[in-house]
């Protein structure tokens, strides 16, 4: 046998071998690492429609659109009360500018109507507007606002003349414009902001125009303008106090808001205190059913 394989075998042996050097990973610069694609987790990965709930499973109809419960069961007693209603019940539920000390009076003249077009209109535009107020604001707010308004336009008539008061237009003019307040609180995050301040303009520029043309031909005007001009006013000023605002970004500026409105609403509140005071005092008896007297 020839001696050349050992030669062979000896020439690779590993103690002749020289070590390999390996490879070395090239570094990336700061300016390749902003390019490079990270791994892809599960978090990364956007759930299927069978995997998100709200498409899985929808919220029924009535879930979506609650219908406004508060203002609907209001508007039943509202009807009811103007069937069964008599001239005795009449008598202890209206507003008397003379018995402001009958606190109940601010609201249960809410639930008494002249005649059917006045209970059906108040009816239909306060449940309207409920409908789409108490799907964004909180349902007992709502109805609080609507109250209120109420309560409110009932003291501002009685500084204006002493008339008897009934109706839920005070109310209903509150909830109305305190759309207006809505808008405001949640202007980022409201659609179809312009329609729905051109909805309440022609609303009120139609009840206006009506009241104008209705006064001319009545000899005794039996429409208390001092209770839906209050009311409207304390629904802007309500709705600025008590509605929330979804707005994240807004929250400095609603901060201001409600503490400039919540000064004013203290004012305008002393305001008519005041002159129902000097009403009561100033007024003779014998005339406070026929006109008032304000300074004396």
């Amino acid at each position: 046998m020839s001696s050349k394989p050992d030669n062979i075998i000896s020439a690779i042996s590993p103690s002749r071998m020289e070590p390999k050097t390996q490879a070395a990973t090239p570094e990336s610069t700061t300016e390749e690492r902003h390019c490079l694609v990270p791994p892809l987790n599960s978090s990364m990965v956007p759930p299927s429609a069978s995997q998100r709930p709200e498409l899985s499973n929808p919220k029924p109809w009535y879930r979506q659109y609650p219908p406004p419960f508060g203002i609907l069961l209001t508007s039943v007693l509202q009807l009811i009360m103007y069937g069964v209603a008599t001239d005795k019940i009449e008598r202890i539920l209206r507003f008397e500018p003379n018995n402001h000390t009958e606190a109940w009076r601010y609201v249960t003249y809410m639930f008494i109507h002249r005649n059917l077009f006045h209970v059906l209109i108040n009816v239909v535009i306060q449940c309207l507007f409920a409908f789409t107020l108490e799907k964004y604001q909180n349902r007992l707010l709502v109805l609080t606002l609507y109250f209120g308004s109420g309560a409110i336009g009932a003291l501002s008539s009685s500084c204006v003349r002493p008339d008897l008061v009934v109706g839920a237009s005070a109310g209903v003019y509150g909830l109305l414009i305190s759309n207006l307040s809505h808008i405001a609180l949640n202007y980022n995050s409201t659609k179809y902001k312009l329609w729905a301040v051109l909805t309440v303009i022609i609303i009120v520029a139609s009840d206006a125009t009506f009241y104008l043309i209705y006064a001319r031909n009545q000899e005794n005007v039996i429409i208390s303008e001092g209770a839906h001009i209050g009311g409207g006013i304390a629904g802007l000023i309500l709705g600025l106090l008590l509605y929330r605002s979804k707005d994240e970004e807004s929250k400095k500026r609603n901060r201001f808001i409600f503490w400039s409105i919540f000064a004013i609403f203290a004012i305008l509140m002393s305001l008519l205190v005041a002159i129902n005071f000097m009403i009561k005092k100033c007024t003779p008896a014998h005339r406070l059913r026929v006109s008032y007297t304000y300074v004396c």
